[in-house]
């Protein structure tokens, strides 16, 4: 490699003026707000037209080109001659990453303002933790009870914090509003890592500061923080939206830290270590990537001892503060049942092939940033953040879902833009009236980058997911409940009705769900109630296929769950499935929580089915 290969490249895009770092909060929230405006003007085009979804999506596409074009032709129409190709293929990147940002607000609104926790399997547990906290209850029982959740609650508490604060402490769609402003803010984080890692590697260049550029950067990182491969969950109310945003802040400081090495940065990294448990048990492994770098790159053992000792002490403290609140059961629910989900490898590996487009991003973006830089502890930060997608990837190996992912794969795109921004100008002469070459250059980039776009699960198409159907399944599920106390009518899953009641209900199928897969748990209490008819209805999904929660034939052990269920209840009734909108093959985000449920009430003696 030459020296000239290692030359730091100047910026000579003069479209835009620099940008201070004091202002980019300004260019992000601008940014959402087009995004946002734009998807009052999407949901205004379709409004006429929901009973026909090809017509409202090919209006909705005009709209579409005709801002991506717009950027551009008026560029071009101003400069002519002078026009720098690389500033119209970052308009028109821009203008892409707008729209489809806002195409993603416009599918998710239906979901966020869903007034039932039924979109995942997660929902159900976590405002049933709400609840509890909320009526002063244990957040961690008995495994008997079949009320616990299996992940810690930095996440539930937070929001229910945050959404009472707005006035809206009972409120399920504003405890989604809530995920989203998560992914808002750890996009804007991941924007300012993208910057620290230029600042650090490449100091001199201008294109960091570029107002279009940091609006383009910031766009499309809200789409990889919510993308359709690995986080498509994170407006749900689930840990992943908080569990990002707390990953990204732990990368931050490690850029923080490497850049100052002070004392405040390490001591920050000390206190993300136990706070990111308490949001997701996994997020534990960030104090053992700091401890690797410090250990290789820190160049101070005496300050890798004490970030160790530190760490230890932290995690001690915030573990015995769990037990001391909610004793055994805490350590029961979040530990030892999670400790017994088995990993397979073989899954694993092929989450390393659906993942791979992130895989690329991050190798690449991080070999083009780290060519040239003289801070060689920049390939420390790049290979803790290989090291993390790669414990996210084999720890995915658990289920099929891929959210466990998400958060690597969102540093993989800030690796990826970084790249991306230091060899931009590159991609042209150094002429300064631009060649027919340089624009053919410019546009296969382009290109690239935007068919890239696709393979990263940024693109959607602007339908509504969710059918009018799903309130009608709703309401017949709560008009089971009428003219009866709540506590009287067991749900499989869904806490909404209980919430409304102030209920704490036990028995539910998430805690049973996972006590099966893990081969674990005690239900001879739930047995008992069903023998003893403690319930006057039972609404249950999938009772008579392979999926049933509460006796899945995947499991390594038998519930017996069922045939209680059918030896001590009849069934009486159903409520039909959610109807799929047009064109669209899924009706709610999980299809086994929409699907039909069967109403059961008590035998009149214990007689067989």
């Amino acid at each position: 490699m030459t020296t000239a290969t290692l030359k730091r490249p100047e910026s000579r895009t003069p479209a835009a003026p620099a940008v201070r770092d004091s202002n980019i909060t300004i260019v992000s929230a601008a940014t959402l707000a087009l995004a946002l405006a734009l998807t009052a003007t999407i949901r205004a085009i379709q409004g006429p037209f929901q009973k026909e979804p090809e017509k409202a999506v090919s209006l909705t596409a005009v709209l579409f080109l005709a801002i991506i074009a717009a950027g551009p032709v008026f560029y071009l129409l101003r400069m002519r001659r002078k026009a720098r190709p690389q500033t119209v293929a970052l308009l028109f990147l821009a203008g892409s990453a707008l729209v489809l940002l806002a195409t993603y607000f416009f599918r998710i609104v239906g979901y966020v303002f869903f007034p039932a926790d039924i979109l995942i399997w997660s929902e159900s547990d976590f405002v049933n933790d709400i609840l509890k906290f909320s009526h002063g209850y244990p957040l961690y029982t008995s495994p008997l009870n079949h009320d616990s959740f299996t992940y810690v609650p930095g996440s539930q508490l937070l929001t229910y914090m945050l959404a009472w604060l707005a006035g809206k402490g009972g409120s399920i769609p504003a405890y989604r509003v809530i995920q989203v402003v998560y992914t808002a803010v750890a996009a804007f984080v991941a924007s300012l890592c993208c910057r620290r890692i230029l600042r650090l590697a490449w100091p001199d260049l201008r294109l960091a500061g570029n107002w279009l550029w940091n609006g383009f950067i910031y766009a499309l990182l809200f789409l990889v923080a919510t993308n359709n491969v690995t986080n498509r969950f994170t407006h749900n109310l689930h840990g992943d939206a908080l569990a990002q945003l707390a990953t990204v802040v732990a990368f931050y400081l490690l850029l923080l830290y490497i850049e100052k090495r002070s004392a405040v940065f390490l001591a920050a990294m000390v206190f993300i270590v136990p706070a990111g448990w308490f949001v997701k048990q996994s997020l534990l492994i960030w104090g053992g990537l700091y401890g690797a770098f410090l250990l290789v790159w820190g160049r101070n053992w005496k300050r890798f001892a004490v970030f160790a000792l530190a760490v230890g002490g932290a995690f001690a403290g915030a573990l015995g503060l769990c037990y001391a609140i909610w004793g055994q059961p805490f350590i029961y629910w979040t530990i030892t049942l999670m400790a017994h989900h088995a990993i397979l490898p073989l899954r694993s590996f092929q989450h390393v092939l659906d993942t791979w487009p992130y895989y690329v991003a991050g190798l690449l973006g991080g070999v083009v940033v780290l060519r040239g830089s003289k801070h060689s502890a920049l390939w420390g930060a790049w290979l803790v953040w290989l090291g993390l997608i790669a414990a996210e990837t084999y720890t995915s190996g658990i289920a099929w879902m891929l959210n466990h992912i998400g958060p690597g794969c969102l540093i993989a795109a800030v690796w990826f833009l970084a790249g991306l921004a230091s060899v931009w100008d590159r991609l042209t002469s150094l002429s300064l009236t631009p060649v027919r070459e340089d624009w053919v250059r410019m546009g296969a980039a382009t290109a690239t980058v935007a068919l890239a776009f696709s393979g990263m699960g940024l693109v959607r198409i602007p339908m509504r997911p969710l059918s009018d159907d799903a309130h009608r399944y709703v309401a017949e599920i709560e008009a089971q409940f009428s003219g009866q106390p709540a506590r009287n009518v067991l749900l499989d899953v869904g806490t909404w009705v209980y919430a409304r009641n102030g209920v704490i209900m036990g028995d539910r199928a998430p805690c049973i769900c996972e006590e099966g897969y893990s081969a674990m748990g005690d239900r001879s209490v739930i047995l008992a109630h069903l023998a003893a008819k403690r319930y006057s209805k039972i609404l249950v999904r999938g009772l008579h296929s392979n999926d049933f929660w509460y006796e899945n034939s995947l499991w390594p052990k038998p519930t017996g769950l069922r045939q209680a269920i059918l030896r001590n209840y009849r069934e009486t009734g159903r409520i039909r499935a959610v109807e799929p909108p047009t064109n669209e093959k899924d009706r709610l985000e999980d299809p086994y929580l929409s699907g039909e449920i069967t109403i059961l009430e008590p035998r009149s003696d214990s007689g067989g089915m």
